[in-house]
């Protein structure tokens, strides 16, 4: 069985929208969608069926990284796809996964291609953060698209989409993982309400000696907004307390542990 975990807030429509590509692209896995509802005047009605089981479990906004966790107790798979509501998987997508994650036991995080709406690959692999980066990210340069050979970099721009490759981590967005790989405390840690959860959880993948790894073969779709985009939208500073949280916990910008 695959569970696949999301987190709705406001996002109903485009839970549906996944619901849909989950029951058209099943496989021959057994698939469950569980949701923590973060939004309690936002009713959800999708219903289970042959193809799909569809769980809502509720509860208050307790941000994306508590109702992952939320949702992954409430879970029966060994396979785990995390999703965002506006992920759509696509036909081999689910079992395409699972047969990877069976196939490469070192593995502990594996991240699909991504494409937008329109099938134009989205960017979604990262390095893990330096200084340089996060005061270009903010800087009037960025509107410009005036992009620094170490913003490039940390896009991993050029990555090879024609074969797996490891990288530092991820967008959260569309992650696989497997059951035995999560420990007690849940998926993503709770100190992060929204963002930053993606690349504390693949910083400490390789501290424990597994591999996070673009893996091209498996492809979904993803409507991204970057809602972050703007620094004072709630959006944008939610993404500024995260950054504050991963710099308190690590006493800084971490690197990839030295071996892995």
């Amino acid at each position: 069985m695959i569970s696949v975990l999301t987190v709705n807030f406001q996002s109903s429509a485009d839970l549906a929208g996944l619901a849909e590509s989950l029951r058209g692209h099943a496989g021959e896995e057994e698939v469950e969608l569980i949701i923590a509802n973060n939004s309690v005047d936002d009713a959800i009605d999708l219903c289970s069926d042959g193809r799909l089981t569809v769980k809502v479990v509720a509860s208050a906004n307790i941000g994306f990284a508590a109702g992952i966790n939320l949702a992954f107790r409430q879970a029966r798979g060994e396979s785990l796809l995390v999703a965002n509501p506006d992920l759509r998987v696509v036909a081999g997508t689910l079992d395409t996964a699972a047969a990877f994650l069976k196939a490469h036991t070192d593995i502990g995080v594996a991240l699909p291609l991504l494409r937008y709406p329109g099938g134009e690959v989205q960017p979604s692999a990262r390095r893990f953060y330096t200084w340089p980066v996060v005061l270009y990210a903010r800087s009037p340069l960025r509107a410009l698209k005036i992009r620094p050979a170490f913003f490039r970099d940390y896009l991993c721009e050029g990555l090879d989409t024609s074969r797996p490759s490891d990288v530092d981590w991820g967008l959260g967005g569309a992650m696989f993982l497997r059951r035995s790989d999560v420990d007690e405390s849940g998926i993503f840690d709770e100190r992060f309400f929204l963002y930053f959860e993606d690349v504390d959880l693949c910083y400490r993948t390789w501290a424990r000696g597994r591999r996070v790894v673009y893996c091209p073969e498996i492809a979904c779709i993803h409507a991204h907004r970057r809602h972050s985009g703007n620094p004072m939208s709630r959006a944008g500073w939610h993404h500024f307390l995260s950054f504050l949280r991963f710099v308190s916990k690590y006493r800084g910008l971490p690197r990839r542990p030295v071996g892995r």
